[in-house]
């Protein structure tokens, strides 16, 4: 049986009374890793984004770090999972496998809680006064949503596996025995750790995640966007409060390990 040897690092909390932060440093574990118990899932790794210069850092992170693990993966075996949103993904012929009625014909709405009133989800009438201010959307912002794909160095080939939303992939992690995931694509900040196939949906489900913390990038402001400090935040809120990161680097020399061939 192939075996992915790695180290995972996390931050470690010590359970006394009256730590101080300062207390919270890294620690490692080695683990022994079953190929077959493994999976790697691209998250929303788009080939276009009205974010430009995310666009740009995504693409260099993409082709840079994150072809070589994918490629790494597909050599050993592992399964491949990418999950770029459902208006995306249905793209792709791979997405019907594992497909339930849900994705197939779309999930019937239930009925909505009469509260927070949907004015107020809406902020229209009389709560319009606390709406964040919008600029409209341009036709090209549309646009790139519309027609997006997959980064094509990185689009899905062979056994891959595409999904829609979290429970197909829970479906398929289900009949491969699949319990150990590792994580990229972008954002940092908001799809990988929140889409219902994200790091943290798919943790509340029981998985471990594993963040490859060079194969993600965050969106960055203004403030930020110097020393990508939100970016770098992320890898320590997942290390902290979700579960462990790799490098890539790492992770390609596990996976030739695993499969010196």
């Amino acid at each position: 049986m192939k075996t992915l040897d790695i180290d995972v690092r996390y931050y470690h909390q010590i359970p006394r009374a009256y730590i101080t932060e300062a207390d919270n440093k890294h620690r490692t574990l080695h683990w022994s890793l079953p190929v077959e118990g493994v999976a790697l899932v691209l998250v929303d790794v788009w080939s276009d984004h009205y974010v430009k210069s995310h666009l740009d850092r995504g693409r260099d992170i993409t082709l840079t770090h994150m072809k070589p693990v994918l490629e790494a993966f597909r050599r050993i075996g592992a399964l491949v999972v990418h999950a770029p949103s459902p208006d995306c993904a249905k793209k792709y012929p791979a997405w019907t496998r594992y497909a339930g009625d849900d994705e197939v014909k779309g999930r019937p709405s239930g009925p909505r809680d009469e509260w927070p009133p949907a004015e107020f989800r809406s902020k229209t009438g009389d709560y319009a006064k606390w709406a964040r201010p919008m600029e409209e959307k341009n036709k090209l912002y549309e646009d790139i949503i519309v027609n997006r794909s997959i980064i094509p160095e990185v689009a899905p080939q062979g056994d891959d596996h595409v999904i829609l939303n979290g429970d197909q992939l829970h479906r398929l992690l289900r009949h491969r025995k699949v319990m150990h995931l590792f994580y990229c694509g972008f954002a940092a900040n908001m799809c990988v750790p929140f889409r219902d196939y994200g790091m943290r949906a798919m943790k509340a489900r029981g998985y471990d995640i594993i963040l490859i913390r060079d194969c993600t990038s965050a969106i960055e402001v203004a403030d930020t966007i110097g020393d990508l400090a939100i970016s770098r935040i992320c890898v320590v809120d997942t290390e902290l409060t979700v579960g462990y990161t790799v490098s890539s680097s790492d992770l390609a020399a596990a996976c030739r390990k695993a499969d010196p061939s």
